[in-house]
């Protein structure tokens, strides 16, 4: 067999298991991140008023993140499900992203370094768990991720070969993930790229890559929407979103040493073979085939260090760097280098004792499951022993992707559903609710769920700011009685004159909290 036949098909094996893995079950688990129901609620908004430019969400303007997110969304119901938004339908395209971001990471494997490298890069990129996890939610940072990727890997084919259609390729890559997510699609392969090149000596190629043209092409592409949208999507946006959210944090406010705390275990087994990609990479100097891939995940961990709001998610961009560094550093200590390989076997030995670890998940998530499902734990210990024993790198690392698909296989098909149906899932409420208040005028009073208020399937449900709010709302004359939603806690905290004009048509716990539907004594 040619050596290139063997790697079109491992390269259709590797896209087979993630179209696998990032679709089983995608339409069947309900959207309960937080964020997931907000842009699939905002899309279907837009869907609703016709209205494909702006963001609307709980009835203004959702400044949160640019437009692409939701016309991925919006394109899929249309193409999919005749307009309508369902789980699957607000998922599928950024699944699509992370197949193709992994299809691009063996690509840009095999030109850093070659074949092998290529296809280890792709399995490392499949398995790495914030990314997996990622790839089956509807997020910008999966489109993101795709996009910085291919501006990398444009980039490097330009610096390669000094073909203009490919630096023009990087400046559109950016100016998409710049509609996804803002100014971090500019910043990280901008940042990388003028790194690189002064560390390579080759300064002077920033004036090969057609910047005049290159602007002309990004400001095509990611300006218009800003211009439709307006100034004032645009202020709070940049502003507020980016700068003041970077400098002193909205939400996720973290010291500046939480991803050295969190990235290992987030983004293993990649973030494993790290210090074997380090050593190989000093001791081939500035030539290595590591030095992009690691410039780039370092200039990634070091900028959103920097920031002061902090969430795992945000380090996305680096999981395809890493997982080339695993995957070139590995296809390197398969052909050589003893002092090499003992680095990736402490990789290797990490990987297999965090899936060991893995499978008392069920015990924490309190999800029931088969005793002998626990025998499975001295499995990967023993592997690992195992593998050490024979010294075969290659059987061992068979054995761990072997095992990476077994785990997140049951993971999809067993784990999840059960989760979603025990603790995660806002449908059985919504729909009670549904049931009694019908079309109703509908209120919320307090802390109220994303995913509850998206499976209501209202444009917008009215805020009730407090006791005296909800006391003016009461003493109008409405034509028909009204309800709200709150939780117990609120009702116990409401006067008994306010009580008293209220009674609970609804008690419910959902997401370990209990939910009240009240409703109006007035007719």
């Amino acid at each position: 067999m040619s050596r290139s036949l063997k790697f079109n098909i491992l390269f259709v094996l590797v896209i087979a298991a993630s179209a696998f893995l990032f679709t089983a079950n995608l339409g069947k688990i309900s959207l309960w991140n937080n964020n997931e129901p907000r842009y699939a609620h905002t899309a279907r908004n837009m869907l609703i008023l016709h209205n494909w430019i702006t963001p609307i969400y709980k009835g203004k303007l959702r400044a949160d993140k640019p437009v692409l997110t939701y016309w991925l969304i919006i394109i899929s119901a249309v193409l999919l499900n005749r307009g309508k938004i369902n789980e699957f339908v607000a998922r599928i395209s950024f699944a699509l992203s992370a197949i193709l971001c992994i299809a691009v990471t063996i690509l840009f494997a095999k030109e850093l370094e070659d074949e092998t490298a290529g296809i280890l890069s792709g399995i490392f990129l499949l398995f790495t768990v914030e990314f997996f996890e990622t790839a089956r939610r509807c997020l910008p940072d999966a489109p993101l991720c795709l996009f910085i990727t291919l501006a990398f890997f444009f980039f490097y084919k330009g610096f390669k070969t000094s073909r203009k259609k490919f630096h023009l390729g990087c400046y559109a890559a950016s100016a998409l993930g710049f509609l996804t997510k803002g100014p971090v699609a500019v910043v990280i392969p901008l940042g990388t790229i003028i790194i690189f090149l002064a560390l390579v000596g080759r300064l002077d190629e920033l004036k090969q890559m057609k910047p005049l043209q290159g602007l002309l092409l990004f400001s095509a592409i990611a300006l218009p929407w800003y211009i439709a949208v307006g100034p004032e999507f645009c202020r709070e946006f940049f502003l507020l979103h980016n700068l003041k959210h970077a400098l002193k944090g909205l939400d996720h406010v973290k010291p500046w040493y939480f991803y050295i705390e969190a990235a290992p275990v987030s983004y293993a087994p990649s973030a494993f073979f790290v210090p074997a990609a380090v050593c190989l990479q000093k001791r081939e100097g500035k030539a290595s085939s590591l030095l992009l891939p690691l410039t780039w995940a370092t200039f990634t961990f070091t900028i959103f260090s920097l920031a002061a709001a902090k969430r795992v998610i945000y380090l996305l961009p680096l999981a395809p760097a890493l997982a080339m560094t695993a995957g070139i550093t590995t296809a390197k200590g398969l052909k050589n280098s003893e002092p090499l390989k003992k680095l990736i076997w402490l990789g290797v030995h990490l990987s297999f004792i965090l899936m060991g670890l893995a499978v008392f998940a069920p015990i924490l998530f309190r999800i029931p499951c088969p005793k002998a499902f626990y025998l499975l734990f001295p499995v990967p210990i023993a592997a690992a022993y195992l593998a050490a024993k024979r010294k075969s790198l290659i059987s061992a690392l068979i054995l761990l992707f072997a095992m990476a698909f077994i785990a997140y296989s049951l993971y999809v098909l067993w784990f999840l559903p059960v989760y979603d149906r025990l603790h995660r899932s806002a449908k059985p409420l919504a729909r009670k609710i549904k049931e009694i208040a019908d079309d109703q005028p509908l209120y919320r009073l307090g802390s109220f769920d994303a995913a509850l208020e998206y499976y209501l399937g209202r444009l917008y449900i009215p805020k009730v700011e407090g006791p005296k709010d909800l006391e003016r709302l009461l003493q109008k004359p409405p034509s028909k009685k009204f309800f709200i939603i709150t939780r117990e806690r609120n009702w116990k905290k409401l006067p008994p004159v306010v009580k008293s004009k209220l009674s609970i048509a609804l008690k419910m716990r959902n997401r370990d909290k209990l939910f009240l539907l009240l409703r109006s004594k007035q007719s």
